[in-house]
């Protein structure tokens, strides 16, 4: 059975709960990699204590987070929400939201990966054959999280940090075509996107996939 782990962070104590903080290593892959401002940060480092949720994600991964989102708003004294798999944390007004708003049917269209997943940036070595390819990109931005949903993460490399709005929302249109059409990606595929451009679909590690941009042969 394919299941998720959340840690659930609380202002104080409450029954099941562990208390103090997380493992200092699942905090600095949680809340250090979360993207938010540092005032949500920090309000998330201030839980006093915290509580494991674990449960399945199947047979439909998005009805199965939204379950759990709302079995967890509903808890007392609850700061945020941290997810290591995803390599994410946020506070939890953004998981009222989704119930408060009335956007359930909107999630179950369109997830919030915001929230439900992750960005990473990695540093790598361009290869012989990448350097051959006049490509040497050393910063990429990669998702975590997608395998919670049954897909692969995806790597795009990364210039400027300006521009990881625009990828992550290149990033999302992938995992709802992904997802909903239930066409996974493979090494080797080109694919175009659009207004987005076109890219060949490479191994980058084991779980992850690569998109590099596609220029027809001069």
């Amino acid at each position: 059975m394919k299941e998720a782990l959340l840690y659930v962070l609380l202002e104080k104590p409450i029954e099941g709960a562990t208390v103090g903080q997380l493992p200092e290593a699942v905090m600095r892959e949680t809340i250090g990699r979360s993207l938010w401002s540092a005032e949500e940060k920090a309000r998330l480092y201030a839980h006093r204590a915290y509580a494991e949720w674990l449960f399945s994600l199947e047979p439909d991964p998005i009805e199965a987070f939204l379950q759990a989102y709302q079995a967890i708003v509903a808890l007392p004294k609850v700061v945020g929400i941290a997810n290591p798999v995803a390599q994410t944390a946020h506070t939890i007004e953004w998981a009222q939201k989704i119930f408060a708003d009335g956007l359930v049917a909107t999630a179950r269209e369109t997830p919030p990966l915001h929230l439900w997943t992750g960005l990473v940036p990695v540093h790598v070595e361009p290869s012989l054959s990448d350097l051959l390819a006049e490509r040497t990109h050393t910063l990429w931005l990669r998702t975590a999280g997608y395998e919670q949903f049954g897909l692969p993460n995806l790597a795009h490399p990364l210039a400027d940090l300006r521009e990881t709005g625009w990828i992550h929302s290149l990033f999302e249109m992938l995992f709802d075509w992904m997802y909903f059409e239930r066409r996974i990606l493979q090494p080797g595929e080109a694919i175009e996107v659009p207004e987005r451009g076109r890219y060949l679909i490479e191994a980058f590690v084991p779980g992850v996939l690569a998109l590099t941009e596609w220029h027809d042969a001069a």
